[in-house]
């Protein structure tokens, strides 16, 4: 009989192979087979490694002809070295009377790419061009769908609650990257020239990057704080007079404790709130409202804490105030309240609160995202819910109007919800299963539906495994996972 010996593997030895679950995996044979005995095993690094996964050959492999396959049922880890290994006898030919002698080889798990996509306003004040697509003043039209920014490694470490006038994202080499409206010198690259394509920032040790209006914030891998562009209301917090310019990062003290990810770092609305890495809460910056949480309406020129807690979880910011979820599932709220945004059931300017109040007694909130005058909260059970203003129907309850608002949380459909994004009059919400979700007024098309119809209950972008959601002041960018 003719020896089994295999023409071409999958991936190849010592090739590489894509991350994500459900990629096959297998080799193609001289001849056609049949089920031996035995189990291929597939470890991590050489024969010794820990076990990922065992296949047996008789019912978690499939045979066509010549060729056999099967499938991870969980991603498999990026940059990660793999053993594969096939035994002897696990394959004979159709007669039952020739064997497959076996082999074993390494492959290596490819990273994930991360494309970045944009929609909506391409100016934000004129020569802007937000949507990074190398544009003139001329050609800097609004754009209703999602566009691709070149590039296929962007990180997923993108700033919740960028309403900056520009764009600050990182890639996972650790560079980072800024383009748009740059009158303050807020892109960081020691100019005031307006770009309208990704331009690098000095440095390859970037975590993330977080865009406010005229200033603009980033924190390092090795925890320390920068910041540049205009000290519009001592939000650089170092100390220095109001209105101060700076077109290169500088750094904020000598703190190396500060978090990048998601839901750790604020910077929106003249403020910053930023939880550190012992779980204390600290801000600076703007407090009118007594959005800072400090119980006074005192401007703030350097980081201060919040309390003595050292239990804080998810800090967001708004225009005008702030919410927060602590590591025991509570949900707490400060600053203005004129349009019932704290939650509290209370929708009165004078209900406003200038330290930290705790929205019902629940204790299953997830994370939390807000804006000016509305927020959006996500429970652990995946439950997703909206209160304040609702005159675009950002509240997702089905209708519209100032009189319609809700002073304190009420659902919105659905139990898969994973993360939120509340901007000015929209929002966007990601599901578990990768598909993103929007609603509210669509000005520039911001809710990337290809037109300009307002909603008020959530529609479906187009495409599927979309990443972390970002945003600006009316513009959306969106990490996508390749």
């Amino acid at each position: 009989a003719m020896s089994i010996a295999p023409i071409s593997y999958q991936p190849d030895v010592n090739d590489t192979l894509v991350t994500k679950s459900g990629v096959s995996i297998g080799m193609t044979f001289t001849q056609r087979v049949i089920a031996g005995s035995g189990n291929i095993t597939l470890r991590i690094a050489g024969a010794g490694g820990t076990v990922v996964e065992n296949f047996g050959v008789g019912n978690s492999v499939t045979i066509n002809n010549n060729t056999v396959s099967f499938t991870p049922t969980a991603d498999l880890a990026t940059d990660t070295v793999y053993h594969i290994n096939y035994p002897s006898g696990c394959f004979t030919d159709t007669s039952g009377d020739v064997s497959y002698v076996g082999t074993a080889y390494t492959f290596t798990a490819a990273p994930t790419a991360y494309q970045l996509w944009m929609w909506g306003d391409n100016q934000v004040y004129a020569g802007g061009g937000v949507l990074g697509q190398n544009q003139g003043k001329a050609q800097l039209t609004a754009v209703s769908s999602p566009v691709q920014v070149p590039g296929t490694n962007w990180s997923t470490n993108i700033s919740s609650g960028m309403n900056g006038k520009g764009v600050l994202i990182t890639k996972t080499d650790g560079t980072l990257w800024s383009w748009g409206y740059q009158q303050q010198g807020m892109l960081g690259l020691n100019d005031v020239v307006g770009r309208s394509s990704p331009t690098q920032i000095p440095g390859t040790t970037w975590h993330s990057g977080h865009p406010q209006g005229e200033a603009t914030a980033a924190i390092k891998t090795d925890g320390t704080l920068w910041v540049w562009g205009r000290n519009v209301t001592v939000l650089h917090g170092r100390s220095q007079p109001d209105n101060v310019r700076v077109s290169s990062p500088v750094q904020v003290g000598s703190d190396t404790t500060w978090q990048g990810t998601l839901g750790k770092f604020s910077f929106r609305g003249q403020k910053a709130l930023a939880i550190k890495t012992d779980g204390t809460l600290w801000t600076w910056g703007h407090n009118q409202f007594g959005d800072l949480g400090q119980n006074n309406h005192t401007h703030y020129s350097s980081p201060i804490q919040i309390g003595s807690d050292t239990t804080w979880s998810v800090i967001a910011g708004g225009q005008m105030n702030a919410q927060a979820v602590k590591t025991d599932g509570t949900l707490w709220s400060w600053g203005a309240n004129d349009k019932g945004q704290q939650g509290l059931n209370i929708s009165d300017n004078p209900g406003r609160r200038s330290s930290p109040t705790q929205i019902g007694s629940g204790t299953d909130w997830s994370t939390v995202s807000l804006t000016k005058y509305h927020s959006l909260a996500i429970k652990t059970n995946g439950t997703m819910w909206a209160w304040g203003r609702n005159n675009y129907g950002q509240l997702a309850q089905n209708n519209n109007g100032p009189s319609d608002g809700y002073s304190s949380p009420v659902q919105i459909p659905g139990t898969t919800w994973s993360q939120a994004y509340a901007a000015n009059g929209y929002n966007y919400a990601k599901k578990t299963d990768g598909s993103i979700w929007a609603w509210g007024s669509n000005s520039y098309g911001i809710l990337g539906q290809n037109n300009l119809v307002q909603y008020s209950s959530p529609v479906q972008v187009p495409g599927t495994s979309w990443g972390a959601v970002g945003g600006g002041e009316s513009w959306a960018s969106f990490i996508k996972e390749v």
